[in-house]
């Protein structure tokens, strides 16, 4: 079964606002300003208002607790991001299959109605997928903020710490990773060459490869921007719920199944 993801173009809305200015959401890429301006909680309820929540048999979620997903979804745990708490639910396990005397006993006929269910799910997740993907990117970028932010009133031996060339390495590698994440996402592209509003061509295509990659590449940023904090990163404070919150959300929702055993190395090279 193919594993490519056609992320649609929703029609969005105007979250709340703070700090004087509102954030308008028109598409998946939006998400991703939402993510590190406001967090984590902000960004998945602005992605509930253009994707329904999905996720395959057995699967998990985070949302905010107002945005409680139906249809049978069982609430297993809950995770403290830096401004609020995310909710975990688990999709309904798929039902189970009969066996070969009831299989015998149906009357025949056609099967597609089950397969065409099948398939909408696995669309419908493979797009949450890719808003997720937008959200840890801008979730990514939220916590190399703060820990720029945080350096700049450190120092060692008189110079700032955020200007210490190992640091620089960090943060100018945790830029790279967030670029590329965004070209994987298709988020990276000259205006004049953008399809119009509307077009089919402005829903890019992503590859099942293409999300692996998007994942391992936030996840190396993520957790190595984790590490200039140093120990105060490992405490229960804003740092640490951040970066938990992003290593959950990829481990819930970053990977297409079938995936997740890929090496880094059997990644890299493969069409994005």
């Amino acid at each position: 079964m193919s594993t490519d993801v056609v992320a649609p173009v929703a029609a969005g809305g105007v979250l709340p606002e703070e700090g004087g200015a509102a954030v308008r959401v028109d598409g998946l890429a939006d998400l991703r300003a939402v993510a590190r301006e406001l967090g984590a909680v902000a960004a998945l309820t602005a992605l509930a208002r253009l994707l329904p929540v999905a996720a395959l048999p057995g699967e998990c979620v985070l949302l905010p607790d107002d945005v409680p997903p139906s249809g049978g979804w069982a609430r297993v745990g809950e995770v403290a991001s830096d401004v609020g708490t995310l909710l975990v639910w688990r999709a309904p396990c798929a039902a189970v299959a009969p066996g070969p005397a009831a299989r015998a006993a149906e009357v025949p006929g056609p099967a597609a109605p089950a397969a065409d269910e099948g398939a909408a799910t696995s669309a419908a997740d493979a797009a949450w997928r890719v808003g997720v993907a937008w959200v840890r990117t801008g979730l990514c970028e939220r916590l190399t903020d703060r820990a720029v932010e945080r350096l700049r009133g450190r120092t060692v031996g008189g110079t700032a710490t955020v200007n210490l060339p190992p640091v620089r390495l960090v943060l100018a590698d945790a830029a790279l990773a967030h670029l590329e994440a965004q070209s994987l996402l298709g988020g990276v592209a000259s205006r004049d060459e953008a399809p119009a509003a509307g077009s089919p061509d402005r829903r890019p295509v992503v590859s099942g490869s293409s999300l692996a990659r998007v994942t391992a590449v936030l996840d190396r940023s993520s957790r190595a921007v984790h590490n200039l904090f140093g120990a105060s990163g490992y405490v229960d404070g804003d740092a640490a719920r951040l970066a938990r919150t992003i290593d959950l959300l990829g481990h819930a929702s970053g990977t297409l199944p079938g995936r997740g055993s890929e090496t880094h190395h059997s990644r890299e090279g493969q069409d994005a």
